[in-house]
């Protein structure tokens, strides 16, 4: 893989009175690099400056000091904002603020139309995009119809015609039901997975970041970890001191650990810790008919 983005040593602060000496830093020296391909989960609690971070990721905000380079291009540099724009795409938590027209697939090509492509490269586009996140079905549809979660799959399907080499989510998932969260995940790995996107998500929601490929941590600003997510969830007192939580599976296998049995600290999805606790059984002599079929 080769670096997509590149954040060297950026920090961003903001105004915080009349007085323009008086700012309050958000981003504090933060230097990170996300490669092609990759499917990222970023977290940190409420004010960390995970939002602000994904903002100078395509030039909606500007480093007050450091750079962002997207592929190859300073996000300073104000020739290069629209090609940076193409490269990096933005999806926000609330798809009724993305929705801008009365039919789903009109909505899809809005970009597209700002973009000036043409109208037979548009339709093949946002047929594609329509069907990349399954809604193609949908196309003459009223937004306003749709769930939660398909509105945030035809907010995807814009960006996604625009043909990015990057999404970056902020917090997608945090206004739907676990059916739309379930829909979007699905088509965030689908994109990642079969189209090369590569995708950054913002989010709350620990099982989600759990199916990630990489887990950035920031706090206060900063970045505290980097890591696979099995390597970042086994700091479970870690996670819990910077106010995050950690995915069920992973919590329930910790206090078991403390209660002292032998179990993995690495364990982050529910059918991983079933096969762990079967393994402990099977080892003290207890016998298990989870998944035998006889009572």
């Amino acid at each position: 893989m080769e670096p997509l983005i590149i954040i060297d040593n950026v920090r961003f602060s903001y105004p915080t009175g009349e007085n323009p000496d008086e700012r309050t830093e958000v981003l504090k020296g933060i230097s990170l690099t996300f490669e092609r391909g990759e499917l990222v989960a970023v977290l940190g609690h409420n004010g960390s400056g995970k939002s602000t971070l994904a903002k100078t990721l395509n030039a909606v905000l500007l480093p007050t000091s450091g750079t962002v380079t997207v592929a190859g291009m300073d996000t300073k540099d104000e020739e290069k904002l629209l090609d940076i724009r193409q490269h990096i795409g933005m999806v926000f938590q609330n798809p009724d603020n993305q929705i801008v027209a009365t039919i789903v697939e009109e909505d899809v090509a809005f970009g597209l139309e700002n973009l000036g492509v043409p109208s037979d490269e548009m339709r093949v586009r946002v047929d594609q995009a329509l069907n990349a996140v399954g809604m193609y079905e949908y196309r003459t549809h009223a937004p306003h119809q749709l769930s939660g979660g398909q509105k945030q799959r035809v907010a995807i399907a814009g960006i996604i015609a625009m043909r990015p080499d990057c999404i970056v989510l902020d917090e997608p998932t945090a206004m739907l039901d676990p059916q739309g969260r379930r829909e979007v995940m699905r088509t965030i790995k689908l994109l990642n997975r079969d189209y090369g996107i590569t995708v950054i998500l913002i989010t709350h929601e620990m099982d989600e970041a759990a199916q990630c490929d990489r887990v950035v941590v920031i706090d206060h600003g900063e970045v505290r970890m980097d890591a696979p997510p099995e390597k970042v969830f086994s700091h479970v007192r870690e996670m819990r001191e910077l106010g995050l939580d950690v995915p069920q599976a992973t919590e329930l296998c910790d206090l078991l650990r403390q209660a002292g049995y032998d179990l993995p600290d690495d364990i982050l999805h529910a059918d991983q810790c079933i096969d762990a606790l079967a393994a402990l059984f099977s080892q003290k002599g207890i016998i298990s008919n989870a998944g035998s079929g006889s009572n």
